[in-house]
């Protein structure tokens, strides 16, 4: 089976949680002898247009680079981009075009796709078809996670600061926004959530049915292999994150928890690299004087390593996260887990670690105790870690199960 896989980005360029998740299938779908191509956007511009054929590593990318000026806004449709990326996948004649994010490219490509007769369905990856930041947060950091379907005038006065037409300008790109998530929705065959929170919201959007959305959670690194060993106990608590370093992330309230308990016993590594120097300067001036180790860039190798220096991973994200795939890795490398309350996040930690309240340092400041006094949990979660983790090829198996599902539907 060809499968065309739409992203909005693609390493080298650019490696976040969708584009892992994207190329992790992808590899699968190869493995079992299906023929994926990634048609990928791109920050890089040309003129006049063009599609760069790329390979990474055994996998087939398409590029798609954009003119001078051709950015996003609010209604993020792009009619010249949506016709260059529909022409290409006609070209490519997919079984099956899976859309994982248009950011980079247009914002009505499935319709567009559905009208030439292709099969099309969506992975959930996050909210962008209705929320222009993205993951249901706003600036002063209060969350729509409960306020679907989301009312006009809430999406108005949250981007507004941000967008420099004005007001009537941002009105009329807001309604054009909420009529395209609803063309883009029927053009769907399936639409898959990664989550059971996030297949609620969508059920609460009024944008899918019960019939057409489907939770399959993304695949961990899971391998054959055992994780590797624990950090041997010294009475110690070393922590361990990783990921994009985006204020959203929350690792400022993780830094003042550390500040809080006060405990030379209590460290932390930090591995990833700061969305912009501004938020780099800031996660900086806040651990000085603290025992927190900035490791810069990192590769699937290096996080293997990071299972003999630290006791647990956390992830304070105060985003409405809509899976959390750095703590599928961290399970996936035998780590007990602790992360904040929001989104998808407590489904994703399970019976693998504890739960605390996002943007509220000194709870997470009285966890961290707690476990100075008594590290026997991390034992117990530990033991969990590895529990009831999707593997590639199995996850593979089931998007291939919902592509014959999507082919048979009208």
């Amino acid at each position: 089976m060809r499968v065309v896989h739409l992203v909005h980005s693609f390493p080298p360029e650019f490696r976040g949680g969708t584009e892992t998740c994207v190329e992790r299938l992808a590899l699968a779908q190869q493995e079992r002898g299906d023929e994926p191509v990634v048609v990928a956007g791109s920050d890089e511009r040309a003129d006049p247009p063009l599609v760069r054929n790329d390979r990474v590593g055994p996998l087939d990318v398409r590029r798609v680079l954009r003119v001078t000026g051709e950015n996003y806004s609010m209604d993020h449709r792009l009619p010249r981009v949506r016709d260059q990326v529909a022409a290409l996948v006609d070209e490519l004649e997919p079984d099956v075009v899976h859309v994982h994010h248009t950011l980079n490219l247009s914002g009505d490509l499935a319709a567009e796709l559905d009208r030439r007769g292709h099969v099309v369905l969506a992975t959930l990856h996050d909210f962008t078809l209705v929320c222009a930041r993205f993951f249901l947060l706003r600036p002063d950091g209060d969350s729509c996670a409960e306020a679907f379907p989301l009312p006009a005038e809430r999406c108005v006065t949250c981007v507004l600061p941000d967008f420099p037409a004005g007001r009537e300008e941002l009105e009329r790109q807001t309604a054009a926004r909420a009529a395209n998530a609803r063309s883009e929705a029927r053009a769907l065959r399936l639409a898959v959530a990664p989550s059971g929170v996030v297949h609620e919201r969508w059920l609460r959007s009024g944008l899918f049915d019960a019939d057409r959305l489907v939770t399959v959670p993304h695949p961990a690194p899971l391998d054959d292999a055992p994780p590797p060993p624990a950090r041997v106990a010294d009475g110690r608590l070393v922590l361990a994150t990783w990921g994009h370093l985006a204020p959203a992330k929350g690792l400022l309230d993780l830094i003042e928890a550390l500040r809080l308990v006060g405990d030379e016993r209590l460290s932390l590594v930090i591995w990833g690299q700061a969305t912009d120097d501004e938020h780099d300067r800031e996660l900086r001036a806040a651990a000085r004087g603290l025992p927190v180790e900035f490791g810069g860039a990192y590769g699937a190798a290096d996080l293997a390593t990071l299972r003999g220096r630290a006791d647990a991973a956390v992830f304070p994200s105060r985003a409405e996260e809509t899976f959390g795939l750095v703590v599928a890795e961290a399970r996936a490398l035998g780590f007990p887990v602790l992360a904040s309350d929001r989104g998808a996040l407590p489904e994703a930690v399970g019976e693998a670690g504890a739960v605390f309240p996002a943007a509220r340092p000194a709870e997470l400041a009285r966890l961290l105790v707690a476990l100075l006094a008594d590290p026997s949990p991390l034992q117990r979660w530990a033991a969990a870690s590895r529990r009831d983790l999707l593997g590639s090829a199995d996850h593979a198996d089931r998007m291939a199960a919902l592509y014959a599902r999507a082919r048979e539907r009208p």
